[in-house]
């Protein structure tokens, strides 16, 4: 007994020896049968080869997958631009960086209007609580929404399609730019704080300081395009304009200001005239209107 504690003793001063007495070496050199020792060590190997298999067929994947993606990217940039082109050169544009771009207007618009559809989807949760208002927005299936009356808002005035036009962002004798003011069916919004998108030389600065409800309801952002009439239209594209004067309406940063003033009609030939130039710039192809499935 006084020998076995001796050999504990030295087992926890100095670790394990091979003196028979000790425990610890009793215990960590139990005898394993052969036959169980070589099936353990066949099925640590196979183990280990399935893992190594594992893990290189999800290699394997992910290095396809990685070069169908730099093959689509590749092909992407050489097809695109010769795509333009061409589409420059049937349509008759000229093959300019205008001419060649002119396309993808339509695609930017469709963007902005997909980003007007999130900004009119938070409004509805914030002030209606509606909290699952997008998918309806989407689908072209929503409720629309009260307006104020531009009428009888406080600080509201009319204004003439002269004095609409002077408000574009256009420096005033102070330095400082003025209001950016813009009409749609009629009501008009001060936009100024979406300067980055409506200020002078941004992407939609040509619909400031007009009535252009046809450009909203088709997507044309031709010179042309930017009237007021929405004749020769459909409902669904007549709809849009409902749709863009909710998002000014209730959007946090901008604000009815008034109405634009009815005025005596122009001449009727002159209007002929704008409705036929926007409609060929309409059917010319190189701006897509929008089209709801």
């Amino acid at each position: 007994a006084a020998a076995r504690v001796v050999a504990a003793c030295r087992c926890l001063l100095h670790g394990p020896r091979t003196h028979p007495l000790c425990m610890c070496t009793s215990l960590r050199q139990r005898k394993v049968p052969p036959s169980q020792a070589v099936s353990e060590e066949a099925a640590a190997a196979r183990d280990h080869a399935e893992s190594r298999s594992a893990r290189g067929g999800c290699v394997g994947l992910c290095r396809r997958l990685c070069l169908c993606l730099v093959s689509l990217v590749v092909a992407a940039s050489l097809l695109a631009p010769l795509g333009l082109v061409m589409s420059a050169a049937v349509a008759g544009r000229p093959l300019t960086h205008e001419g060649v771009m002119q396309p993808l207007g339509g695609i930017n618009f469709a963007l902005m209007r997909f980003a007007r559809d999130i900004s009119r989807a938070k409004a509805r949760r914030r002030r209606f609580n509606q909290r699952y208002a997008l998918v309806p927005l989407l689908l072209g299936k929503e409720e629309p929404l009260p307006l104020g009356d531009p009428d009888s808002c406080i600080g509201c005035i009319s204004f003439t399609r002269d004095e609409l036009a002077d408000f574009d962002g256009r420096p005033l004798p102070d330095g400082s730019p003025s209001p950016l003011y813009l009409s749609i069916l009629g009501r008009v919004y001060d936009v100024s704080g979406g300067a980055a998108f409506y200020g002078p030389g941004k992407s939609y600065h040509k619909l400031v300081g007009k009535d252009a409800t046809r450009a909203f309801c088709t997507g044309c952002l031709a010179p042309s395009c930017l009237i007021s009439s929405t004749a020769h239209l459909s409902e669904a594209q007549r709809r849009e304009a409902q749709r863009w004067v909710e998002l000014y309406e209730w959007h946090d940063k901008y604000t009815l200001v008034g109405r634009l003033r009815s005025e005596e009609a122009a001449d009727p030939e002159e209007q002929e005239m704008a409705l036929f130039h926007a409609l060929e710039a309409e059917g010319s192809g190189n701006y897509k209107p929008f089209k709801r499935q």
